[in-house]
């Protein structure tokens, strides 16, 4: 372990467009450069784009990202290698081109390449869909999600671990003398003798209990008093302040821990966010009426795009695969 004595953390400048808009422009933008955009649905983009300056900065974000020369390169590389392949009979690159494959490419960049600064200064990272289990120096076991990273910070006294972005798992070994607290967007989760789930999801910060119980603060609001959590309990820490402390299913919430996804009664595209995570690429539900479809089921996490494919034969959605890394759902 690197010592942390002088760490500070890393500031990353201004914060990126949420993960949600980066994805609906990015999906618009995929859209008007495979062709055929009709006028109706340019309304509708400009419409979108004028719901707020987030919509409209992260749509312009998108669209600088077409003119990178790196895009056109890897576009036609990879349209020459599906060309030395045998195609499906309905594959749709004979429509689109290079275009298509750029616009393909685009997507992985828009919803990744934003997303890279916030890996530095790491001390444990893993990548999409990654899973990985750290024992520190004081035997206390950090177990990481997918697309993760933490810092951490041993002093004489107190044990730091700041978690940079994600989600971990903290099996806290107990000492009095050397308090155990994780830090993210400035939110503080002391343990009390216990394990524990934080997950950083853009400017909110959420804590699970899995066994014990942990003390939660918000440096940015002083005035706010500290929560107590215990096993079962969850709350969301929100710019503006904490949620309520709700009862959840804390097996399930952490079922990631053993590989699985657990869905009950879930709105699909709060199911396809997950699963997004764990993806290398991007999902997309492009028919706004399948977004509240309820989805009940117990995953494995192998494949998430063979989730995917088991929610199409059991729903009635219709999947698009426009490379083994985009899914749509329409």
């Amino acid at each position: 372990m690197r010592s942390e004595d002088h760490r500070s953390e890393p500031s990353f400048g201004e914060p990126s467009p949420d993960r949600r808009l980066r994805e609906e422009a990015t999906a618009w933008f995929v859209r008007q450069a495979a062709g055929n955009f009709s006028e109706a649905e340019r309304r509708r983009l400009e419409g979108w784009c004028a719901q707020s300056p987030a919509h409209a900065r992260a749509f312009r974000q998108v669209r600088a990202l077409w003119d990178a020369p790196e895009l056109g390169y890897a576009a036609a590389q990879s349209l020459a290698a599906v060309d030395r392949q045998h195609r499906p009979a309905r594959w749709w690159w004979p429509a689109w081109g290079t275009a298509a494959v750029a616009a393909c490419l685009l997507l992985v960049m828009a919803l990744g390449g934003q997303e890279l600064m916030a890996r530095l200064g790491a001390d444990y990272r893993t990548g999409v869909g990654e899973q990985r289990a750290v024992t520190l120096s004081d035997q206390s076991i950090v177990t990481l999600n997918t697309d993760s990273a933490i810092a951490v910070r041993y002093h004489s006294d107190r044990r730091i671990v700041q978690l940079l972005r994600g989600e971990a798992s903290f099996a806290v070994r107990p000492d009095p003398d050397r308090p155990f607290t994780v830090g993210s967007r400035g939110v503080e989760t002391t343990a009390l003798g216990t394990q524990f789930v934080v997950r950083a999801d853009g400017d909110d910060v959420r804590v699970t209990v899995l066994n014990g119980s942990v003390q939660v603060t918000d440096r940015a609001r002083p005035q706010d008093e500290v929560l107590r959590l215990s096993a079962g309990d969850q709350v969301s820490m929100k710019p503006d302040g904490a949620g309520s402390v709700v009862r959840v299913d804390a097996a399930a919430d952490a079922a990631w821990l053993q590989h699985r996804l657990v869905f009950v009664r879930t709105p699909l595209a709060e199911v396809v966010r997950e699963l997004a995570r764990y993806h290398h690429g991007a999902i997309f539900v492009w028919n706004s009426a399948l977004r509240s479809l309820p989805v009940t089921g117990i995953y494995n996490l192998s494949d998430p795009s063979q989730i995917v494919a088991t929610l199409a034969d059991t729903l009635p959605i219709h999947l698009v695969r426009l490379t083994d890394r985009v899914i749509i759902i329409r």
